[in-house]
């Protein structure tokens, strides 16, 4: 009798793995690509980021593309975030006398604008598990199964 070992088959290699998040990094640049280019061509008044997650929102939507070949490169740009901060710091660094001067107005304006995001998040979720649940209500009432057993979506 010969006795095998199965490796699962969703196991790669770091090697495919990190090949592989590069890939979905590199279609996210081409996805931001895009869109500044249409942001310039049209004289759109937003921003190219706002825009690139439009396009992607869509493509996601539309099934053009599937949530799992894009979640490894998205994993990983938001493990690596505050790589994307460094040039932030360095203007603190260039403009310190600013700062001296204007700090406490900055200082203010991002707790606020932190504070508005937070709030903004919360309510979109409370919003989306509404949605949810009334979704799920009207399922489980148009196959009229009379089981009140329906998932709650808890925020």
């Amino acid at each position: 009798m010969k006795a095998s070992v199965e490796s699962p088959s969703n196991a790669r290699s770091p090697f495919v793995s990190g090949l592989t998040q590069a890939g979905q990094a590199v279609l996210f640049v081409l996805v931001w690509l895009i869109a500044s280019a249409l942001v310039h061509g049209l004289a759109l008044p937003i921003s190219a980021g706002v825009v690139g997650l439009f396009i992607v929102l869509i493509l996601l939507f539309s099934g053009v593309i599937n949530v799992s070949w894009i979640k490894s490169g998205a994993g990983w740009m938001l493990g690596e975030l505050m790589l994307f901060f460094i040039p932030c710091v360095v203007a603190v660094i260039k403009y310190s006398a600013l700062f001296r001067k204007e700090g406490v107005q900055i200082v203010i304006a991002i707790a606020v604008g932190t504070i508005l995001v937070m709030v903004a998040t919360a309510l979109s979720v409370r919003g989306g598990c509404r949605i949810e649940n009334w979704l799920a209500r009207r399922n489980s009432l148009s196959q009229h199964t009379g089981s009140a057993n329906v998932t709650k979506c808890k925020p």
